[in-house]
């Protein structure tokens, strides 16, 4: 539940970028967890609670950079009855415990926890951030189990692919599209393409080869705006719409010109800007989209009549009765366009079991306003030159760390 991408995963809630997880919830870029909360870039942990890069790791709690670890409190080994004695104390049943842990948490990210420059693993001749399994990828982010491709994001078992976002699943010589999947191959300027093959600028199409202009098809070929054409007489008419493309291509109200071979213009989006990932990772105000030319999607008036304000509701998890499920709760961001807040949210039945049973507070935000603070744990897509932050170490790397961040960020022999 209130989750983005999230692959292989069960019974965990408010996570982003997520693999393998049981039972979790707040976590980031983290696979193989179980029962382990506020999380970021952690793998196959157990009963752990705002660990950031940890592997392996059993019962810890508000550390980092770990490694095969069990019973760590803020870094430091305790008995398994010390560490049962403080958890007991802090009680992460409570609202307010689980503010300050936060607090604890992001200062030690900024100021002691060893950031490597990329989440980079496994992989040869890449840039960018989260790539694992990756061979010669150039600004790609999300990137896993592929080869040859660059300015790509999300890109899982992709092979010489170029300017994409949620391509894979065994895709080949993919440009210029989103969501080309299921063994596509030489599609170009596409968007929802599943299992087809050399297809150009064509939407929700299944199992087509050869289709141009197409949407909703499903086992066609030789199709241009949906009619169907012999073989010989399909390649001339693409060739002549290409030409007439050039010649007389699409000019948007800001004189960008679109011709053959380029993706769909701006303002044919039928989302906003701020309705896409894009605002996610480069928020700009309504007047800023507006300016560039991006659709910006104004928010619908809500009706809503909050029964109770988030700061009222009970501290503690053990106070919280089923009454909870009837009550509309305001959000405190009140309806704040740049986290597409909500401005009142309600509590469901599975959330409510998932949180007693997992001794976690009641949330405090919209789901909306969660998931963009969870992606304060994210860098952008944006590449910076720097160096190593080690004493004496010259080596250099592209990274998401911005030069004037403050967190310590170590090159790949020195991370290690």
């Amino acid at each position: 539940m209130y989750s983005e991408t999230v692959d292989k995963t069960k019974n965990t809630l408010d996570s982003y970028a997520v693999q393998k997880l049981d039972n979790c919830s707040y976590n980031i870029d983290c696979e193989g967890n179980y029962n382990t909360h506020y999380a970021v870039k952690s793998q196959n942990c157990i009963d752990s609670y705002f660990i950031y890069d940890c592997v392996n790791c059993q019962n810890c709690y508000l550390s980092s950079n770990l490694r095969n670890k069990q019973y760590f409190f803020k870094n430091q080994k305790l008995s398994k009855e010390e560490y049962v004695e403080v958890l007991n104390e802090i009680n992460l049943g409570k609202y307010s415990s689980i503010q300050k842990s936060i607090k604890e948490f992001d200062e030690l990210l900024e100021n002691y926890a060893i950031h490597k420059y990329a989440f980079i693993y496994s992989s040869q001749n890449a840039t960018g951030d989260y790539i694992h399994n990756a061979k010669n990828v150039k600004r790609c982010f999300d990137t896993t189990d592929s080869e040859n491709v660059a300015y790509s994001m999300r890109a899982i078992e992709v092979k010489d692919c170029y300017d994409n976002q949620g391509v894979g699943f065994v895709a080949e010589m993919i440009y210029e599209s989103m969501a080309a999947t299921k063994n596509t191959y030489k599609d170009y300027f596409c968007y929802i393409t599943l299992g087809c093959r050399e297809c150009e600028y064509s939407f929700d199409c299944r199992n087509c080869s050869n289709c141009f202009g197409c949407v909703g098809l499903t086992n066609a070929k030789f199709c241009i705006f949906n009619k169907q054409y012999e073989e010989k007489e399909y390649h001339e008419m693409v060739a002549k719409i290409k030409e007439h493309m050039n010649e007389m291509p699409y000019v948007d109200s800001k004189g960008r010109v679109f011709k053959y071979g380029e993706f769909f213009p701006y303002d044919m989006s039928p989302f906003g800007y701020n309705e896409s990932n894009a605002h996610d990772f480069f928020p700009v105000t309504k007047e800023e989209a507006l300016a560039q030319g991006y659709p910006w999607k104004d928010k619908e008036k809500k009706s809503y009549n909050p029964t109770i304000e988030s700061i009222n509701l009970p501290d503690s998890i053990n106070d919280v009765t089923e009454s909870i499920l009837n009550e509309v709760i305001s959000c405190p961001n009140n309806g704040d366009v740049m986290t597409q807040c909500t401005t009142a949210y309600k509590i469901t039945a599975t959330e409510l079991q998932f949180l007693k049973l997992k001794n976690l507070p009641l949330p405090r935000f919209c789901p909306n306003c969660r998931h963009y603070q969870r992606l304060k744990y994210r860098n952008s897509m944006c590449l910076y030159d720097r160096s190593c932050m080690k004493s004496g170490c010259q080596n250099t790397f592209k990274t998401t760390y911005a030069p004037d961040r403050s967190e310590i960020v170590y090159c790949e022999k020195c991370y290690q």
